[in-house]
């Protein structure tokens, strides 16, 4: 628990600086990311091994991050890539989860799987420079950012203290029925409070909708890294953050919801 306080305490800074810093500053928090996220994909598909990794699957994520950061300098709600990020997204991952169910080859598996992961994480993390990028776009970041701390650390502490029925055993046996309830709850909660005091735009009670989605997306998210790393045969995705494991650890509930409140924001501004 003490490395995971410090790490956030030195990573939290970091990312407020970007926050605020403008769209230019996210866009590179953003690419950052993304280039640690391939580097451990490609780490993932050699087993963990510490050793060069495969150039496309690493720089796959880095490369439609970096797309949608030259658009975002310059682009309106409107603009076409956003909508070819989360279809994209949403077809690869489709088809590859049908072409799994259909191999036998644990190898084949395993590079499907990690092929999926890298077009998954990429259009997500490039809604970050996007949803920056929007009229207040700075208050809809930090909803994005503060709404999801808020799930995850009420889902931890709630099912901690109360969790009894595990929601996905299989998958990840430590997260509970309870432990859910208590995210969905904080998303709410959060994000009542959230548009109370810095305003976005959209009316109060509309906080509360965006909260209990993005606390349904996060659990998705973290659910879905969860059986990646199960199907790979690694507790965690790196060792870059002490006490949270990888980025991928720290990303899978949060990248999901920057299109989450992306498309929450442009869908009210309409």
């Amino acid at each position: 628990m003490r490395r995971r306080v410090i790490t956030a305490a030195v990573a939290l800074p970091i990312v407020l600086l970007a926050v605020f810093g403008g769209t230019i500053a996210v866009s590179c928090l953003a690419g950052a990311a993304a280039v640690v996220a391939g580097w451990e994909l490609a780490g993932m598909a050699r087993g963990g091994a510490r050793r060069l990794p495969n150039f496309p699957l690493a720089a796959w994520p880095a490369a439609v991050v970096a797309m949608a950061a030259t658009r975002a300098t310059g682009a309106s709600v409107d603009a076409w890539w956003p909508t070819a990020a989360a279809v994209g997204a949403g077809a690869v991952l489709a088809a590859g989860w049908f072409a799994v169910a259909r191999t036998g080859s644990p190898a084949g598996w395993r590079a499907i799987l990690l092929i999926i992961a890298a077009a998954y994480f990429g259009p997500l993390l490039a809604h970050a420079p996007l949803l920056r990028s929007l009229d207040s776009g700075l208050d809809w970041v930090l909803i994005a950012l503060l709404t999801t701390f808020a799930v995850d650390t009420a889902a931890f502490f709630t099912g901690r203290s109360f969790g009894r029925r595990r929601l996905a055993p299989r998958i990840s046996p430590g997260k509970t029925w309870e432990g859910a309830v208590g995210g969905v709850a904080g998303g709410a909660a959060a994000g009542i409070a959230l548009f109370a005091i810095v305003d976005p735009g959209p009316v109060l009670w509309s906080g509360a909708v965006l909260g209990l989605a993005v606390a349904a997306a996060a659990t998705a998210g973290d659910l879905a890294e969860s059986a990646l790393k199960r199907a790979i045969g690694l507790k965690d995705s790196g060792t870059l953050l002490p006490g949270h494991g990888g980025i991928l650890d720290r990303l899978d509930s949060l990248a999901p919801n920057l299109a989450v409140v992306y498309w929450f924001a442009v869908w009210t501004a309409t």
